[in-house]
């Protein structure tokens, strides 16, 4: 099982940009989502198993982002944007060729997001079972 705590404010994958370069079309994801996935994938690193993993997998990831203050004390789970959604597949990009082979391989994913004092997110990666 692979577990790691990212610190940061969590950004959502945001939609592809694209530019005319001569002929074609060149794609490209904005900075903000390219730099969060970054700061993913240098955390990653310390955790990084010595080979891909292959097999099905079961992935969890826990959004921690910060309490507005307009927000009572009372609420703990985040029902504005960014959507979850959006954060998980920031996330889930990062992995892709660190973790594990590629994102296809999840079947099981759970994640949530709430308010915390100390923005980021948990991650859990574990290896299901055939």
């Amino acid at each position: 099982m692979i577990e790691v705590r990212v610190y940061g404010f969590p950004i959502a994958q945001g939609r592809p940009r694209a530019v005319r370069v001569g002929g074609g079309i060149r794609v490209y994801d904005p900075a903000t989502s390219r730099d969060w996935k970054r700061t993913v994938q240098g955390q990653l690193l310390a955790v990084k198993p010595p080979v891909l993993l292959a097999g099905p997998l079961r992935v969890s990831l826990y959004f921690f982002l910060p309490r507005p203050k307009s927000a009572p004390k009372r609420v703990i789970y985040v029902t504005t944007r960014p959507d979850v959604e959006n954060l998980a597949k920031a996330c889930l990009d990062a992995m892709t060729g660190l973790i594990y082979v590629d994102d296809r391989q999840i079947v099981d994913l759970h994640v949530t997001k709430e308010y915390s004092p100390e923005p980021g997110v948990l991650i859990c990666v574990e290896e299901v079972s055939p």
